[in-house]
């Protein structure tokens, strides 16, 4: 069972990991605003449980493991922030009230709570039960029932095997940085967040 406490540096590291910067014992100090003996300590006990390792010049390095809590962790930290911000609470309330509460989100919660702030303000003419592509989580499959767009959108979609009908499994989701990775007729893909948001799909139960 993984404390709160190791939850909270999992998801510092995979932060620091997300920004492409060297992470020492210092940046995650800084990061988590504790002492550096303190994270010192907590960095020890992650490398004993199996969740990093020390690397020479690279610094903490996530093992597969550790990567995964992390990723978990900061995955809801960012859905409860943002659905908390639709509540209209400011910035930094919804970041410290999700801090609290990432901890205890059941996955289906989770999935709930990020279609409820995906579903908002959708155009007309999405079919019904249809939710934007960026509306799935890593490893949820759905169908494309409608591809919005130019000309060029549409055809570049095309291209990639995109087309009504499809079926798309999320490989990484909008949440992270970067563009969603997705496995599409057994081929992975990078898609941007902005022409992902024009593929509205049907999730599968």
């Amino acid at each position: 069972m993984v404390t709160e406490s190791s939850e909270e540096y999992l998801e510092a590291l995979y932060r620091l990991k997300e920004r492409g910067v060297r992470i020492t014992t210092g940046r995650v100090a800084k990061e988590l605003g504790v002492t550096p003996p303190s994270a010192t300590s907590m960095l020890k006990k992650l490398a004993r449980e199996g969740y990093l390792r020390h690397q020479p010049y690279r610094g903490v390095v996530l093992t597969r493991k550790g990567e995964r809590v992390g990723k978990n962790i900061l995955r809801k930290h960012r859905v409860m922030e943002r659905f908390l911000s639709t509540l209209g609470l400011s910035p930094s309330q919804a970041h410290r009230k999700a801090c609290e509460l990432e901890h205890h989100i059941p996955d289906e919660v989770e999935v709930a709570l990020h279609r409820q702030v995906e579903s908002q303000n959708l155009p007309e003419g999405v079919p019904e039960g249809s939710l934007p592509l960026t509306a799935l989580l890593e490893g949820q499959k759905g169908t494309v029932s409608l591809l919005l767009g130019g000309g060029s959108s549409c055809r570049r979609l095309a291209e990639l095997g995109i087309l009504p009908g499809t079926e798309v499994e999320v490989l990484k989701s909008a949440l992270f940085r970067g563009p969603l990775m997705l496995k599409v007729r057994g081929t992975t893909l990078a898609v941007g967040k902005g022409l992902a948001s024009r593929i509205f799909v049907k999730p599968s139960v």
